[in-house]
């Protein structure tokens, strides 16, 4: 989602035992194809596994995917961490009451190869737009960049970063190993994106409601 700035830290979990975990995921098991995600060069610097996630981007009922079972317990950590954080204020908390608590719409392990680079455009389409997207670096260096519009930083393992993908990124690997992230999407039920708070504010967001806005066809400009 859209907010003001490029990169909030959320706190910190241990990395190690879902760093060991992926990377000893397979290589047949490493996709390419990452739908609605930008602009994907062809090089294959980098590559996907999906734990929760649907190809055509839904909002609702995800799909939890076999590989998840292997890896569940180690998230429990990141997951809690990121609910509590979005749930426990004061907006989340009127969210929570009103509408239920949030959920995770997406899980992906992202692994950018030694030497690679990749750059994304602002998201776009209704469930990219209205979710929260978490970056946790499980396995990295000092070598590894990632920019939001123009922040850029090294991002360090285990912490817990929420980015604003409304916002081009581009993602930087310089170390000889390769980088793996766990990504996250964290939908609160019931959240207006910023153009719909300011565009129509009696009006729930949906796919019609926001539809100029999600496509970038009216630029959103929320925050500079």
């Amino acid at each position: 989602m859209n907010f003001d700035g490029d990169f909030i830290e959320l706190g910190a979990v241990d990395p190690a035992k879902l760093a060991d975990l992926a990377g000893a995921i397979g290589e047949h098991d490493w996709e390419l194809d990452i739908p609605g995600r930008g602009r994907v060069p062809a090089t294959a610097d980098l590559r996907s596994v999906a734990l929760v996630f649907d190809p055509d981007l839904r909002h609702s009922h995800p799909t939890r995917l076999p590989l998840l079972k292997v890896f569940e317990s180690e998230l429990r950590s990141a997951l809690e961490l990121v609910a509590d954080h979005f749930e426990s204020g004061e907006k989340g908390q009127a969210l929570v009451q009103q509408f239920g608590l949030g959920y995770f719409i997406r899980a992906t392990f992202e692994r950018l190869r030694a030497a690679g680079s990749v750059e994304f455009g602002p998201d776009q389409g209704f469930s990219l737009v209205h979710s929260h997207r978490l970056h946790v670096p499980l396995v990295t260096s000092e070598a590894a960049s990632f920019t939001v519009g123009s922040a850029t930083r090294h991002l360090e393992p285990g912490r817990v970063y929420e980015i604003n993908n409304r916002r081009s990124r581009a993602e930087h690997n310089a170390g000889d190993i390769d980088r793996i992230h766990l990504v996250l999407d964290f939908v609160m039920r019931g959240e207006r994106c910023c153009c719909g708070v300011t565009r129509h504010p009696n009006t729930f967001c949906s796919p019609r409601a926001c539809r100029e806005t999600d496509q970038l066809e009216i630029p959103c400009r929320c925050f500079d």
